[in-house]
Protein backbone atom coordinates (compact mmCIF):
# COMPACT_ATOMS: atom_id res chain seq x y z
CA UNK A 1 0.00 0.00 0.00
CA UNK A 2 2.83 2.39 0.92
CA UNK A 3 4.63 1.52 -2.33
CA UNK A 4 1.58 2.50 -4.45
CA UNK A 5 1.17 5.72 -2.51
CA UNK A 6 4.84 6.58 -3.05
CA UNK A 7 4.54 5.96 -6.82
CA UNK A 8 1.42 8.11 -7.07
CA UNK A 9 3.14 10.90 -5.17
CA UNK A 10 6.16 10.84 -7.53
CA UNK A 11 3.89 10.94 -10.60
CA UNK A 12 1.92 13.91 -9.23
CA UNK A 13 5.16 15.72 -8.37
CA UNK A 14 6.60 15.17 -11.89
CA UNK A 15 3.37 16.34 -13.51
CA UNK A 16 3.45 19.49 -11.37
CA UNK A 17 7.00 20.32 -12.50
CA UNK A 18 6.08 19.65 -16.14
CA UNK A 19 3.08 21.96 -15.84
CA UNK A 20 5.26 24.74 -14.42
CA UNK A 21 7.79 24.41 -17.29
CA UNK A 22 5.02 24.25 -19.90
CA UNK A 23 3.35 27.36 -18.48
CA UNK A 24 6.68 29.24 -18.61
CA UNK A 25 7.12 28.42 -22.31
CA UNK A 26 3.62 29.60 -23.20
CA UNK A 27 3.46 32.74 -21.14
CA UNK A 28 6.37 35.12 -21.19
CA UNK A 29 5.48 38.20 -19.20
CA UNK A 30 6.50 41.59 -20.53
CA UNK A 31 7.66 44.28 -18.21
CA UNK A 32 7.04 47.98 -18.66
CA UNK A 33 8.93 50.76 -16.98
CA UNK A 34 6.75 52.71 -14.66
CA UNK A 35 7.66 56.38 -14.44
CA UNK A 36 5.79 58.21 -11.73
CA UNK A 37 7.94 61.34 -12.05
CA UNK A 38 8.58 61.42 -8.32
CA UNK A 39 11.58 63.52 -7.41
CA UNK A 40 13.47 62.43 -4.33
CA UNK A 41 13.95 65.37 -2.04
CA UNK A 42 16.64 63.80 0.09
CA UNK A 43 19.18 61.13 -0.85
CA UNK A 44 19.05 59.73 2.69
CA UNK A 45 15.68 58.26 1.80
CA UNK A 46 17.52 55.62 -0.21
CA UNK A 47 19.31 54.22 2.84
CA UNK A 48 17.86 52.63 5.92
CA UNK A 49 17.61 55.00 8.82
CA UNK A 50 20.03 53.54 11.35
CA UNK A 51 19.86 56.42 13.76
CA UNK A 52 18.69 55.81 17.30
CA UNK A 53 14.94 55.77 17.49
CA UNK A 54 13.31 58.81 18.89
CA UNK A 55 11.13 58.61 21.95
CA UNK A 56 7.78 57.10 21.08
CA UNK A 57 4.92 59.47 20.94
CA UNK A 58 2.44 59.09 23.76
CA UNK A 59 -0.60 57.00 23.01
CA UNK A 60 -3.81 58.89 22.57
CA UNK A 61 -6.02 59.04 25.63
CA UNK A 62 -9.13 57.10 24.65
CA UNK A 63 -11.84 57.01 27.31
CA UNK A 64 -13.19 53.65 28.42
CA UNK A 65 -16.63 54.67 27.17
CA UNK A 66 -15.31 54.28 23.61
CA UNK A 67 -15.11 50.51 24.16
CA UNK A 68 -18.67 49.52 24.90
CA UNK A 69 -19.23 46.01 26.15
CA UNK A 70 -22.13 44.10 24.62
CA UNK A 71 -25.28 44.24 26.71
CA UNK A 72 -25.79 40.48 26.62
CA UNK A 73 -22.89 38.08 27.04
CA UNK A 74 -22.80 34.43 28.07
CA UNK A 75 -21.25 35.45 31.39
CA UNK A 76 -24.03 38.00 32.04
CA UNK A 77 -26.65 35.43 31.10
CA UNK A 78 -25.10 32.96 33.58
CA UNK A 79 -25.07 35.57 36.34
CA UNK A 80 -28.63 36.80 35.78
CA UNK A 81 -30.04 33.28 35.45
CA UNK A 82 -28.42 32.30 38.74
CA UNK A 83 -29.70 35.39 40.52
CA UNK A 84 -33.19 34.91 39.07
CA UNK A 85 -33.16 31.29 40.23
CA UNK A 86 -32.16 32.39 43.73
CA UNK A 87 -34.85 35.09 43.79
CA UNK A 88 -37.51 32.61 42.68
CA UNK A 89 -36.32 30.21 45.36
CA UNK A 90 -36.92 32.99 47.89
CA UNK A 91 -40.37 33.66 46.41
CA UNK A 92 -41.12 29.96 46.70
CA UNK A 93 -40.18 29.98 50.36
CA UNK A 94 -42.28 33.02 51.29
CA UNK A 95 -45.29 31.90 49.27
CA UNK A 96 -45.55 28.51 50.98
CA UNK A 97 -49.11 27.96 52.22
CA UNK A 98 -49.77 27.52 55.93
CA UNK A 99 -51.72 24.34 55.37
CA UNK A 100 -51.81 21.67 52.66
CA UNK A 101 -52.92 23.27 49.40
CA UNK A 102 -55.12 20.92 47.38
CA UNK A 103 -54.63 23.08 44.27
CA UNK A 104 -50.83 22.85 44.20
CA UNK A 105 -50.28 23.08 40.44
CA UNK A 106 -51.97 26.49 40.20
CA UNK A 107 -50.23 28.06 43.18
CA UNK A 108 -47.50 30.71 43.09
CA UNK A 109 -45.49 28.47 45.40
CA UNK A 110 -45.37 25.61 42.88
CA UNK A 111 -44.83 27.78 39.79
CA UNK A 112 -42.03 29.76 41.43
CA UNK A 113 -40.34 26.57 42.66
CA UNK A 114 -40.54 24.94 39.26
CA UNK A 115 -39.19 28.02 37.48
CA UNK A 116 -36.44 28.34 40.12
CA UNK A 117 -34.92 24.94 39.32
CA UNK A 118 -35.38 25.42 35.57
CA UNK A 119 -33.58 28.78 35.57
CA UNK A 120 -30.96 27.24 37.84
CA UNK A 121 -30.40 24.47 35.31
CA UNK A 122 -30.03 27.12 32.59
CA UNK A 123 -27.52 28.94 34.82
CA UNK A 124 -25.52 25.72 35.13
CA UNK A 125 -25.54 25.30 31.35
CA UNK A 126 -24.39 28.84 30.63
CA UNK A 127 -21.82 28.57 33.43
CA UNK A 128 -20.35 25.43 31.88
CA UNK A 129 -20.27 27.14 28.50
CA UNK A 130 -18.62 30.31 29.79
CA UNK A 131 -16.38 29.08 32.62
CA UNK A 132 -15.42 25.57 31.52
CA UNK A 133 -11.71 26.38 31.83
CA UNK A 134 -12.09 27.71 35.41
CA UNK A 135 -13.02 24.32 36.91
CA UNK A 136 -10.00 22.15 37.75
CA UNK A 137 -10.29 19.12 40.02
CA UNK A 138 -6.54 19.23 40.71
CA UNK A 139 -7.03 22.59 42.47
CA UNK A 140 -9.04 20.80 45.16
CA UNK A 141 -12.66 20.94 46.19
CA UNK A 142 -12.17 24.08 48.25
CA UNK A 143 -10.94 26.17 45.33
CA UNK A 144 -13.31 29.13 44.92
CA UNK A 145 -14.34 28.27 41.34
CA UNK A 146 -14.75 24.58 42.13
CA UNK A 147 -16.91 25.37 45.18
CA UNK A 148 -19.04 27.70 43.07
CA UNK A 149 -19.73 24.90 40.57
CA UNK A 150 -20.37 22.23 43.22
CA UNK A 151 -22.60 24.35 45.48
CA UNK A 152 -24.51 25.90 42.57
CA UNK A 153 -25.23 22.45 41.15
CA UNK A 154 -26.28 21.12 44.57
CA UNK A 155 -28.56 24.15 44.96
CA UNK A 156 -30.37 23.41 41.72
CA UNK A 157 -30.62 19.72 42.62
CA UNK A 158 -32.16 20.71 45.96
CA UNK A 159 -34.72 22.91 44.19
CA UNK A 160 -35.55 20.10 41.79
CA UNK A 161 -35.93 17.47 44.52
CA UNK A 162 -38.22 19.77 46.52
CA UNK A 163 -40.52 20.30 43.53
CA UNK A 164 -40.44 16.61 42.57
CA UNK A 165 -41.24 15.50 46.12
CA UNK A 166 -44.17 17.93 46.35
CA UNK A 167 -45.59 16.82 42.99
CA UNK A 168 -45.19 13.13 43.87
CA UNK A 169 -47.10 13.64 47.13
CA UNK A 170 -49.73 15.65 45.29
CA UNK A 171 -50.21 12.83 42.78
CA UNK A 172 -50.29 10.11 45.47
CA UNK A 173 -52.34 11.62 48.30
CA UNK A 174 -53.96 14.65 46.65
CA UNK A 175 -52.00 17.34 48.46
CA UNK A 176 -48.32 17.91 49.33
CA UNK A 177 -47.00 17.78 52.86
CA UNK A 178 -44.26 20.05 54.17
CA UNK A 179 -41.61 17.30 53.97
CA UNK A 180 -40.28 18.63 50.68
CA UNK A 181 -39.27 21.96 52.20
CA UNK A 182 -35.98 20.68 53.65
CA UNK A 183 -34.58 19.94 50.18
CA UNK A 184 -35.60 23.40 48.99
CA UNK A 185 -34.07 25.13 52.02
CA UNK A 186 -30.79 23.23 51.63
CA UNK A 187 -30.80 24.00 47.91
CA UNK A 188 -31.34 27.69 48.60
CA UNK A 189 -28.53 27.75 51.17
CA UNK A 190 -26.15 26.04 48.75
CA UNK A 191 -27.04 28.49 45.99
CA UNK A 192 -26.62 31.55 48.24
CA UNK A 193 -23.17 30.29 49.26
CA UNK A 194 -22.22 29.53 45.65
CA UNK A 195 -23.09 33.06 44.58
CA UNK A 196 -21.55 34.72 47.64
CA UNK A 197 -18.09 33.14 47.25
CA UNK A 198 -17.68 34.47 43.72
CA UNK A 199 -19.32 37.87 44.12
Amino acid sequence: MGFIFRQCFVVVLLLSFANILYAKDIYEPTYTDLDLSVALLDSSMLLADNRAPSAPSSAPNIPDSAFKKPAVTANNAHMYLGLASLALGGLTAISAPDSADPDLLNSVHYKAGKLAWQLGAAAIGTGLWTHWDDFHIEDGLFDRDNLHVILGTLGVIGYYLAVKSAVDEYNNIGYPSTDHSSAGVLGGAAMITAIAITW
